[in-house]
């Protein structure tokens, strides 16, 4: 996956000498002081850049989750960097917003096509489990971009068996999430570990960089990319959706070993700009997607100098 280039500042080293001999890089013209400064001066000036571009962020986040049990993190999309973070450390079972991180691979790697259809009777039951999709009966034969859309478990449950163990195991490890090993795990184990319910975890700010690595290599007009943007128009994330405003997102609904309740989690971005996920306990998706909602409004327009 893409990641950010780093600048990396050589320091200069002053080497060892006798008391009150004078360094030969000190005589004459003073370069390397003079490097030293400009470069102390840039990475000043860099470093109040990036405090200005996260003031927005910042407030917009701390309105959006008031109130709320809610953890969050927004990064920049370009850069990386933490624009804003609130409330305490969480990590838990990502759910649904694992599916467009494993479809990627699953695409680029010729388990699935983008044409790959299944028919879901809304049903599923993967060994004593049941986990019956809640997108609408209307439509039941499902592709791979409005399967994303519409976060159907039976069509992703059916790439997971496409899926070897090796494969899937080298598949996660591309999304840099903490995980058990699928070398030699069966059918239901791959299964429950693509819905994102067992096998995998993810804290806020991992999933955040796990999807800005996802978004910055994704083709803008993709299967990937249409289905998260599909999803907020139209689909399970649609509560995230801002009139006007160009969103892709996912949410995701799980428990935890030993829990009863669920957690909800968003995972989304404005495409170019910044990268938002949220985690609400004690909830689902649906909640999680409406307090990311409330960031995305409440984020002044780009290059606004509010």
């Amino acid at each position: 996956m893409t990641s950010g280039r780093k600048n990396v500042w050589g320091t200069t080293l002053r080497p060892k000498g006798r008391p009150g001999r004078r360094w030969a890089g000190e005589r004459g013209s003073g370069r390397p002081r003079r490097t030293l400064l400009l470069a102390a001066l840039l990475l000043s000036g860099l470093s109040a850049v990036a405090q200005l571009a996260a003031q927005p962020a910042a407030r917009a986040l701390a309105q959006a989750l008031r109130g709320t049990q809610a953890s969050a993190v927004a990064l920049d999309a370009q850069t990386g960097n933490v624009l804003a973070a609130a409330g305490p450390p969480r990590r838990g079972a990502p759910g649904s917003t694992l599916k467009p991180l494993l479809l990627e691979y699953a695409l680029d790697h010729a388990i699935v096509r983008a044409d790959t259809e299944v028919y879901c009777r809304r049903n599923l039951h993967i060994g004593t489990r049941a986990l019956p999709c809640t997108h609408p009966a209307s439509q039941p034969v499902f592709t791979a971009e409005s399967a994303l859309a519409e976060s159907c478990n039976t069509w992703f449950a059916e790439m997971a068996r496409r899926f070897t163990g090796p494969n899937l195991d080298a598949a996660l490890e591309t999304t840099r999430l903490p995980h058990a090993s699928m070398a030699s795990a069966d059918v239901a184990q791959r299964q429950l570990a693509v819905l994102g319910l067992n096998g995998v975890t993810a804290s806020p700010l991992e999933l955040a960089r796990a999807y800005r690595d996802l978004l910055a290599h994704l083709p803008p007009e993709g299967t990937v990319a249409r289905g998260l943007r599909g999803s907020v128009d139209y689909g399970m994330a649609s509560p995230a959706a801002v009139p006007g405003l160009v969103l892709l997102g996912k949410t995701g609904t799980a428990s935890d070993p030993g829990e009863a309740w669920t957690h909800g989690w968003f995972a989304g971005a404005i495409p170019g700009r910044v990268v938002l996920v949220v985690y609400v306990p004690h909830a689902d998706g649906g909640n999680a997607a409406r307090l990311a909602q409330r960031f995305f409004a409440a984020l002044p327009p780009a290059g606004s100098a509010r």
